[in-house]
């Protein structure tokens, strides 16, 4: 994608509200999670948060993720539930006054996974 999409969307993005933000975040973090795996998910969700896997960890419980469901897979990568990794950014928000800014990076660095449906 082009400079100019990048910036195009980074604009759309920012100028929505925290919930909508944090809507989309959620949507893309499923939805990479079934495309390219959980780990890869995770991995770049804590790429662009800033986290390492103990900063993951706390994002997750402390955005209500149940306890014990973190994991490494037989790759090595972190690991959770599909369905509860938006928990993850229910957390960061807790935890990061940076979280809006952090959870834009998220979204414009992975826009082509994004799926967009009505």
């Amino acid at each position: 994608m082009s400079e100019i999409e990048e910036s195009g969307y980074r604009e759309m993005v920012a100028a929505q509200d925290d919930a909508q933000i944090d809507t989309w975040a959620a949507d893309l973090f499923i939805d990479y999670a079934k495309r390219l795996g959980v780990g890869t998910a995770i991995a770049s969700f804590c790429a662009a948060a800033g986290l390492d896997s103990r900063g993951f960890q706390r994002a997750f419980l402390v955005g209500g993720g149940p306890d014990h469901v973190v994991g490494i897979d037989t790759a090595g990568s972190l690991a959770a539930p599909i369905f509860e990794l938006p928990k993850a950014i229910a957390g960061l928000r807790k935890i990061d006054p940076s979280a809006r800014e952090k959870l834009v990076d998220f979204l414009v660095a992975h826009r082509e996974v994004m799926s967009y449906t009505a």
